[in-house]
């Protein structure tokens, strides 16, 4: 057997013990630092293509990393989401805002409140520097264990189009998904304004699909907006 302390798709990243999941991304392939990661002490590779490896390395070969991925990093971590209230924000406008709002409400009733923003990663009362709108999904996962670990009992997160079209936020169970509003924008990613009001509307998907024996789930939609109606039909 062999025993996995941690979980990475970095290969800069990987300390002894480690899991390294190796992707095949748009501009870098993750199989071509396979050695390198196992240098650095990974005692296993998660890969969907022929390696050869140096030494007496554990190799999981899978048709899809990315896809096995979403699958077992939230196992490894323990599901951290489904022990807090998680509630999602997303639109094009309005995120950071609406995020310290709801961040304030609930601090006001008591509760320890993380948020995952643009800006910084807040646990309580400190705050952390971020890189993404979205962490990737081992960051991501890694940053709820650690509010779980630290007592919170209520996440809000900003939910970008980008991590909701390439799965980031796969593994959260949201109970609660706000939309601020819809305007022309990242359609260098998206091609087309239908394809980033499906991504949007993936967050009010996931609410409708989640563990509904879970209490409370719902949904805050800005109706005015001209695209918020769209988002109540995908909204069970």
């Amino acid at each position: 057997a062999v025993e996995i302390l941690d979980i990475t798709a970095d290969s800069r990243a990987v300390k002894a013990g480690s899991l390294f999941i190796a992707l095949d991304g748009a501009t870098v392939d993750g199989h071509n630092y396979v050695n390198k990661a196992i240098e650095a002490g990974a005692v296993a590779v998660l890969v969907s293509k022929p390696v050869e490896v140096s030494g007496d390395i554990c190799v999981i070969t899978v048709e899809d990393t990315r896809t096995a991925m979403m699958a077992c990093v939230p196992y490894f971590f323990d599901y951290p989401a489904n022990s807090m209230r998680m509630i999602g924000v997303t639109g094009t406008n309005g995120k950071t805002t609406t995020s310290h709002m709801i961040r304030h409400i609930l601090k006001a009733q008591g509760h320890k409140v993380g948020v995952i923003g643009t800006v910084h990663i807040m646990i309580g009362d400190t705050s952390y520097p971020i890189h993404n709108t979205t962490p990737d999904v081992v960051d991501l996962q890694h940053i709820l264990h650690q509010m779980v670990e630290e007592g919170v009992t209520h996440c809000v997160m900003e939910v970008s189009s980008h991590a909701l079209a390439l799965g980031r936020v796969s593994g959260v169970e949201y109970d609660t998904a706000v939309f601020t509003n819809l305007t022309q924008d990242h359609l260098d990613f998206h091609k087309t304004f239908e394809n980033y009001l499906e991504a949007k509307c993936k967050l009010f998907e996931q609410v409708s699909e989640s563990d509904q024996t879970k209490s409370g789930k719902g949904a805050i939609i800005n109706i005015d907006d001209a695209y918020g109606h769209r988002v109540v039909e995908k909204t069970k």
